[in-house]
């Protein structure tokens, strides 16, 4: 079950860093023509930073995702050492789970804020704040995914497993 799980979570993160980069790279081709417009042309167009700033949102909502599986949030690992070693998963991954009850909280205000900019639009690009208000939800429920998988890895690996991913890490 667990190689299931780390398959679907790959492949979950896979499609989440294709679209975080295609949002990334269209961020900067609108910022680069809105810039040789306004300066090469004395012309510039009314949307281009109200789309960067919310395709910047959606790009940093999923890049935490990404961030949460690959184990690279910021973490206080100093006591680890003082810690007896087969406690240390089960540390993490109650650890993993309180974080997890923080997403879902976010992940619940994320689809009422989402639902409450349905009535409302953007100035410049006249788009619901539903779409830009949705990124919040949706990279909390991949944080809360990812999270989750890690958490039940550490409760049946136990700190071996979190030391094979950080030997794999370390090879990429």
């Amino acid at each position: 079950m667990l190689q299931t799980l780390d398959k679907l979570s790959l492949s979950v993160a896979y499609i989440t860093s294709v679209v975080a980069r295609l949002m990334l790279a269209s961020v900067a081709v609108v910022l680069f023509i809105q810039v040789v417009l306004r300066f090469g042309f004395n012309f510039s167009l009314p949307w281009p930073e109200e789309a960067s700033r919310f395709l910047m949102v959606w790009v940093v909502m999923l890049g935490g995702s990404l961030l949460v599986r690959d184990e690279q949030l910021v973490c206080v690992d100093f006591f680890d050492k003082f810690w007896p070693r087969r406690w240390l998963g089960y540390r993490n991954a109650l650890f993993r789970l309180l974080l997890a009850i923080l997403l879902t909280v976010l992940l619940i205000k994320g689809i009422d804020s989402a639902i409450f900019g349905m009535r409302r639009t953007s100035a410049a690009l006249n788009l619901s704040w539903f779409w830009i208000y949705l990124s919040v939800p949706v990279g909390a429920a991949l944080m809360l995914f990812h999270m989750v998988i890690l958490a039940i890895r550490d409760l049946v690996k136990g700190p071996e497993a979190e030391q094979e991913a950080s030997l794999l890490r370390a090879e990429l």
